[in-house]
């Protein structure tokens, strides 16, 4: 009966050194999932704010050369991100090779991780654009 005890004793040491190494890795990859979630949800974020100032844009020609509405639309959808994240709405008009008018919408910020580990970089740069073609205010000569 001794030797049982002792053997249980021994066993509970062992669960506690392995507890102590594998710590700190579990821990590593819980805040990085923490991270690689901030990191979709602020992709989405994004994603939609381009999105609606590009629908905004798109709309009719006048509403394409109307920067401050366009950046006030994109800046609407991201409420979510917090107001001393610096936020970039980047607005390019042109003309494709099929002679309408198009605009792009490229909305960008700095994305700050929880903490700082070797190896995964403490900041980085995420943006989403999105491009349409704006709606003419009548029709082309030969596209009905």
């Amino acid at each position: 009966m001794l030797f049982r005890r002792s053997a249980r004793f021994r066993r509970t040491a062992s669960v506690a050194v392995e507890l102590v190494v594998l710590l700190p890795i579990l821990m590593f990859f819980a805040i990085i999932g923490v991270d690689y979630a901030r990191i979709f949800s602020r992709i989405m974020i994004l994603e939609t704010a381009s999105r609606n100032a590009c629908l905004y844009a798109a709309e009719d020609p006048i509403k394409a050369y109307d920067t401050v509405g366009i950046e006030v639309v994109a800046r609407k959808d991201m409420t979510d991100i917090s107001p001393e994240t610096p936020t970039t709405v980047t607005i390019e008009r042109f003309t494709g090779t099929d002679g309408f008018n198009y605009v792009k919408v490229t909305v960008s910020i700095t994305f700050k991780t929880v903490t700082n580990f070797p190896g995964v970089p403490s900041q980085s740069q995420l943006n989403r654009s999105t491009h349409m073609r704006v709606c003419p205010t009548t029709p082309k000569p030969g596209t009905f």
